[in-house]
């Protein structure tokens, strides 16, 4: 009867949030970052990423990398934006990564190396580091990470995290 009750319950979640090898691959990014520190993984959020899906396509339709700000959330976020093109028979065509959350991922990561261990300040000099602070914040538990393509064919990943992370005066792990 208990095995009954435990597949019963399971199977809905089983069956309804299949994540794509993208979104596994970005998790997987995510939480090897939080498993060096000493952070416990995250779990992946359906609401985080339809909340970071809608922002992301706010920022494909205005299209302008220089004007990208974040959103008016209370869940920790994190951004890129990327583009790339080749020519084809004399025309620039706009190309796309299969893995734009993946890639997305390892950029923010890749800010390890500028990091220093300290409390989060108000103002940083240097290089930035609050994605990766972000990714490894030690309260936060869950993340969802969609992206869109504007017309022009440049790609916003927007990643949402909750609870957010990078509190003034608090270490991140």
């Amino acid at each position: 009867m208990k095995k009954i009750i435990f597949i019963i319950t399971l199977l809905p979640f089983l069956c309804f949030t299949q994540l794509t090898e993208d979104q596994i691959k970005a998790l997987e990014i995510h939480n090897y970052a939080r498993k060096q520190v000493g952070s416990t993984p995250l779990v992946w959020s359906e609401k985080l990423e339809k909340q970071a899906l809608l922002y992301a396509k706010i920022l494909a339709r205005k299209d302008n990398k220089q004007n990208m700000k974040h959103s008016q959330t209370n869940d920790g976020e994190n951004m890129t934006y990327s583009y790339s093109a080749e020519i084809r028979d004399g025309v620039v065509v706009p190309t796309f990564s299969s893995n734009p959350l993946t890639e997305a991922s390892i950029g923010w990561y890749e800010e390890i190396k500028d990091y220093r261990y300290s409390k989060i300040k108000k103002i940083r000099i240097g290089r930035p580091v609050g994605h990766y602070t972000q990714m490894v914040w030690k309260n936060t538990k869950k993340v969802g990470i969609a992206y869109a393509i504007s017309k022009k064919g440049s790609v916003y990943v927007v990643a949402r995290y909750f609870p957010a992370g990078n509190l003034i005066g608090k270490h991140p792990y």
